[in-house]
């Protein structure tokens, strides 16, 4: 049985490379058309829910301005602005976090690309020391 040549092996070793790197773009495709229908999907109800929340915001702010303004007069609207900065100041903070603690966007693709890699260094070094074995 005649043995292969190297450059049969460079030429499987390159076929498959190419079909691993293929097959890992298509996973990311996949990811990122996954990452976009969610990021379309949130950005529409949260700007549904922004919309709600500032005619919510508004009309009772003018009832409770009518209502106090008799009693406080111009304080009303100071300790709506004070109430409403604090509000501000949580959900940004919270917002921040959740920014901080999600995962990288194609996380799971770079994690396969560097199994592969893993993958590959170990074939080439048990390749090596076969061959220096081969050649004692």
């Amino acid at each position: 049985m005649a043995s292969a040549s190297p450059l049969d092996a460079v030429r499987r070793l390159s076929a498959a490379t190419a079909n691993l790197l293929l097959s890992r773009a298509e996973f990311a495709s996949l990811e990122l058309a996954q990452a976009r229908a969610q990021l379309l999907r949130w950005f529409t109800l949260s700007l549904l829910v922004m919309v709600l929340l500032l005619l919510t915001l508004i009309i009772g702010s003018a009832l409770l301005t009518v209502a106090l303004w008799p009693q406080l007069g111009w304080i009303t609207l100071a300790i709506l602005f004070v109430v409403y900065a604090l509000g501000a100041a949580l959900v940004l903070r919270k917002l921040m976090g959740e920014v901080a603690a999600a995962p990288p966007v194609l996380s799971q693709t770079l994690q396969e690309l560097s199994n592969d890699r893993d993958v590959f260094v170990a074939r080439a070094r048990q390749s090596m020391q076969d061959n220096d074995v081969e050649a004692r």
